[in-house]
């Protein structure tokens, strides 16, 4: 069931009633079913893998709250994280190793290889599997105390809004929220409908008309070059970010309904003045899970003393973990290899900036300071967006290498590409999201919004549900994200 169909419009209403009718004591119980009704409209087996990963790490946390010291609460983590990781593996990574292995063997001339059978990949196994493995952490290090009740922590798992696609919850932040009695509150009700009627706008509106033009460029490489490929690799990382962020505000303003609170994971990532700043704002659960169960789990010491080089290989192996989560391709790991890389040389060369800013006198001058980190950060972030994908490698170096051929520039591409009104009503809808978002993170906005008259407010919201019904795209196409 995807959250942009008419069948989760049906589903939201009726489990949310139900919700609020149902006395408090049986309501994880309607969300549990719920959340397993739908994810098992994907496919039945997938619900067999979730199950197993709920309980194995469920029956381990369990083990390791009976252990009063860490060395002996250590098999039991060591035994989730093997199983659910292992799970995970199988389903989304045997291919990639495999295929290694024999590459390995044919170059080596050893007749020897690994038969593999496609294997079809559950949906959202990447987003749970992280979300058991930081709860049975967190139980390990004496974060939190295990969950008893297993149609609880089944729950956690499971949710309905955040178990294709995220955010990644951590059980200390979201399992306690399902332990509170959720009376109706208006306002939170009204800011989940809010963020809902935006979500689907991002996606169904943004995300999914860009599509029309990201598409086919990156299905025929060979064919396009210069401009077109500039165009593509910017709407691209724009389609990207509508279409997740959009998902992200539907989950939210979901669970919001029924009184929950998920994590934020965007904060307008195009704003960000370094690669660093961009993860600080790009899919925060996935950042700030690495962070914390990868990075600082990395020894960082050398000689007994703390040493940049050894942060910097940290987070070079961070990074890259970042692009193979994605997905079992090169191009995924080039993709956190270069974020990786351009976070590190920012390091390395942050005094000498820091004078070149200084004599330039670009210190000077904090708004074109800012606004050339802003733009530098953007090239950058698209330049490795055309590593972004489920496509061959080779075909990353081919985009690359188009992308440097202008010569049929203002010929026969240039001006059809800006006589196209779907083209120019793309490039406004991206001004208009980036603007309106802006506008959002501004307190003082929400606060002026919400003093005006309810007219007016009502208005502004069957606006963007007339805009939706008018210039919306409704083929139902799955979010990006779902392959992951």
């Amino acid at each position: 069931m995807l959250f942009n169909s008419i069948g989760y419009l049906i589903f939201l209403p009726v489990i949310v009633i139900l919700y609020y009718a149902l006395p408090y004591r049986w309501r994880w119980a309607l969300l549990l079913a719920g959340s397993y009704f739908f994810y098992i409209l994907w496919r039945v087996e997938f619900v067999l893998i979730l199950m197993s990963a709920t309980l194995v790490s469920y029956l381990a946390a369990l083990k390791m709250g009976q252990k009063a010291k860490k060395k002996d609460r250590k098999i039991f983590l060591i035994i989730s994280i093997v199983i659910n990781l292992g799970m995970l593996v199988f389903f989304k990574y045997l291919g990639f190793f495999t295929d290694i292995i024999n590459q390995f063997a044919a170059i080596t001339g050893n007749k020897f290889s690994i038969p593999y059978y496609g294997i079809l990949l559950p949906i959202g196994i990447s987003f749970y599997t992280f979300q058991t493995i930081g709860y049975t952490l967190d139980v390990y290090r004496g974060v939190i105390k295990p969950e008893k009740n297993i149609g609880i922590y089944a729950l956690f798992v499971s949710f309905f809004p955040l178990v294709l696609a995220g955010p990644i919850e951590r059980g200390r932040r979201l399992i306690p929220q399902f332990h509170v009695k959720h009376d109706f509150d208006p306002q939170l009700f009204t800011s989940g409908l809010r963020l809902i009627l935006w979500g689907m706008f991002k996606k169904i509106v943004i995300a999914d008309r860009l599509s029309i033009f990201v598409q086919p460029v990156f299905s025929n490489i060979a064919y396009f070059h210069g401009i077109e490929i500039a165009i593509a690799g910017v709407m691209k990382m724009m389609q990207v970010y509508a279409d997740f962020s959009g998902y992200t505000d539907i989950a939210i303003g979901s669970a919001r309904l029924m009184g929950f609170r998920l994590s934020a994971n965007f904060n307008r990532p195009f704003s960000a003045q370094s690669i660093s700043d961009f993860w600080h704002r790009w899919h925060i659960s996935l950042t700030s899970w690495l962070r914390d169960y990868v990075y600082f789990s990395l020894p960082f010491k050398y000689h007994g003393k703390t040493v940049s080089w050894r942060l910097n290989i940290n987070l070079l192996i961070t990074f890259v973990l970042v692009g193979f989560w994605h997905g079992p391709y090169w191009n995924f790991i080039i993709f956190g290899f270069l974020h990786g890389s351009f976070m590190i040389l920012a390091n390395i060369t942050k005094p000498v900036m820091n004078n070149f800013n200084r004599i330039t006198g670009l210190s000077n001058s904090p708004f074109l300071l800012k606004t050339l980190n802003i733009t530098a950060t953007f090239l950058l972030v698209c330049f490795t967006g055309f590593f972004f994908g489920q496509h061959p490698l080779r075909d990353s170096f081919l985009i690359i290498e188009n992308l440097t051929d202008f010569s049929q520039t203002g010929k026969a591409i240039l001006l059809p590409l800006l006589k196209n009104n779907d083209l120019l009503l793309s490039f406004a809808l991206i001004i208009f999201m980036l603007w309106f978002e802006y506008l959002i993170a501004m307190k003082s906005f929400a606060t002026k919004f919400m003093s005006k008259p309810v007219a007016l407010r009502y208005s502004a919201y069957l606006f963007m549900l007339f805009f939706i019904l008018v210039f919306g795209i409704f083929s139902s196409q799955k979010f990006f994200y779902f392959q992951f």
